[in-house]
């Protein structure tokens, strides 16, 4: 069973997969539409990877407070438990699009870029180091 990491936004939202015994996180890429088109996608991917838990990007203010975006991100989960009958956990996101900016990131990142010949979105990355952060809190 894998893990599914997305990174949910109005326009698009950047997905990430699991490998089979949940240690590292891979892009899948990024994915744009109307919520029920992303809703869609996501069910594609659930069936397609038999995913069995989907880690969701929660955008916490700065100050840990539930803000617009989080309340936003919050009424997704429950679509998306509702419709894909599939558990959904919020994962902290506050600083992936910094971490995915960064340097370090960016240079491990230009060599999966090179050998897959595709652009990793700073969605993608980010809905990679959400999936990542939970699978390093499950070790």
């Amino acid at each position: 069973m894998r893990i599914l990491g997305v990174d949910w936004g109005d326009k698009k939202m950047g997905v990430a997969i699991s490998d089979p015994m949940n240690i590292i996180a891979r892009g899948i890429g990024v994915f744009y539409g109307e919520e029920k088109e992303k809703i869609e996608k996501l069910k594609e991917i659930v069936e397609r990877f038999n995913v069995e838990l989907i880690v969701l990007g929660f955008p916490l203010s700065l100050s840990g407070e539930i803000g617009k975006q989080a309340e936003k991100i919050l009424k997704v989960k429950g679509k998306l438990e509702a419709t894909l009958k599939i558990r959904v956990e919020l994962v902290d996101e506050r600083f992936t699009t910094k971490i995915a900016n960064t340097p370090i990131f960016k240079s491990k990142n230009n060599k999966v870029r090179k050998a897959r010949k595709k652009t990793l979105d700073d969605d993608t990355s980010s809905a990679i180091i959400i999936l990542n952060t939970y699978l390093e809190r499950m070790r």
